[in-house]
């Protein structure tokens, strides 16, 4: 029998009795015969293919979540193409479950909750994004919609401007118009026009060449009573596009309110002729030609056509001055304290007889002074009795042109 010894391969005590090393065996076949550094680069082999199955078996589960989630995010789009927003929103949820981090999602989500009308979670879900992306031009123009859609001015106006000055992934020119277009109707419909025309204005300093963008902000100048602007915009309209009906009729909208009467009418006459004129601008293109064909103070005309028109005039002014005593039960009578209408009928009396053709063609004083009687009968008359129509409005207008007021 043996004495105890060391293997000479493990270094383990071999057992008394024992011939060969129970650790290693005779042949060297077992763990304890590797060297250390081999069986070290094996587990280090090993543990490396684990990490790269690991990975693998990682990248190809997140690959499978987006195509989920792709396909959700697909079925999502056409329930809202299609006009079910509600549809839409299941579908936009589950593929948010798939894709959390996916923030263009959660931006589709929060627009569909706000088509559906579900604000407050809309709003949650915007204000969460914005949070993480304060500068984002399509969270601030969603934010913008919703606190329009509350009434919350200061708030769309705060929002608005972030999305016009934001960032945008693609066409930011086309995206900050757009916002900034929304922003001038919002303001428009809360009846802020001073605040309209600035961002118009600003607006229509830096638009491309395209005649229908340029007609559609003029519209909104034109809303916003700032008719000069909207005026050279359609114009600029006009020399791309020379027959383009909007852009007729918003320029001779524009002529109109700026008392420009002549041009209001040619413009309004030309898109007549290319489509039907709205109810307002027909009501426009008449009233601006019985200006232009009785105004008797218009330029180049002779002394005889002049004269014409003073008495045509005159004979109209005292019709309505008649006209408006009789509907207020007034008495052209003398009394101690004559109103203005009897005021106005004493003067009339008095130049009747000396109104006549031949003599007011030869004096351009007393065409004067009958002309000034007339536009104050028109206007004494609009207090008394209300804005009148036809050629007494038409009078009335280039009363108000004369004074230097808004026609």
């Amino acid at each position: 029998m043996q004495a105890e010894r060391r293997c000479e391969k493990c270094g383990q005590l071999i057992p008394w009795g024992e011939q060969a090393c129970p650790a290693c065996g005779e042949d060297g076949r077992f763990l304890w015969s590797v060297p250390r550094n081999t069986l070290f680069l094996l587990s280090f082999l090993a543990l490396i293919i684990l990490f790269l199955g690991t990975s693998f078996a990682v990248k190809a589960f997140r690959a499978k979540e987006r195509e989920v989630a792709q396909e959700w995010y697909a079925s999502g789009e056409r329930e809202l193409t299609s006009g079910r927003p509600e549809a839409a929103l299941e579908d936009f949820r589950s593929a948010l479950v798939y894709s959390r981090s996916d923030s263009h999602i959660e931006l589709r989500l929060a627009h569909t909750l706000a088509a559906a009308g579900h604000f407050p979670e809309a709003r949650a879900y915007l204000l969460n994004l914005w949070e993480r992306e304060p500068g984002n031009g399509t969270v601030n123009l969603e934010l913008g919609r919703l606190a329009a859609h509350s009434g919350s001015a200061a708030q769309a106006v705060q929002y608005y401007h972030n999305a016009v000055y934001g960032q945008w992934e693609d066409n930011p020119a086309e995206h900050r118009r757009q916002a900034r277009l929304e922003l001038a109707e919002f303001l428009l419909k809360a009846g802020q026009k001073a605040q309209a025309q600035a961002e118009l204005i600003a607006l229509a300093a830096d638009l491309p060449r395209d005649p229908a963008l340029e007609t559609q902000v003029g519209a909104l100048l034109l809303n916003a009573r700032e008719y000069e602007h909207a005026g050279g915009l359609f114009r600029g309209a006009l020399r791309l596009r020379p027959n383009y009906s909007p852009a007729l009729e918003g320029a001779g909208e524009a002529s109109f309110e700026m008392g420009h009467y002549s041009d209001a009418r040619r413009y309004l006459a030309r898109a007549s002729r290319q489509s039907p004129l709205s109810t307002q601008s027909q009501s426009h293109l008449e009233l601006a030609a019985l200006i232009v064909e009785s105004d008797p103070l218009a330029p180049r005309l002779s002394s005889q056509e002049r004269a014409r028109r003073t008495l045509r005039v005159f004979t109209q002014s005292m019709e309505r001055l008649s006209g408006c005593a009789a509907a207020r039960g007034a008495s052209f009578a003398n009394e101690l304290q004559p109103s203005d209408l009897q005021k106005l009928h004493a003067l009339a009396s008095a130049l009747r007889p000396k109104v006549r053709d031949a003599k007011l063609a030869r004096d351009p004083d007393l065409m004067m002074k009958v002309t000034d009687l007339v536009f104050a009968i028109e206007k004494a008359t609009e207090r008394e009795c209300g804005e009148p129509q036809g050629l007494d409005l038409a009078l009335l207008l280039l009363a108000r042109m004369q004074e230097g007021g808004n026609p």
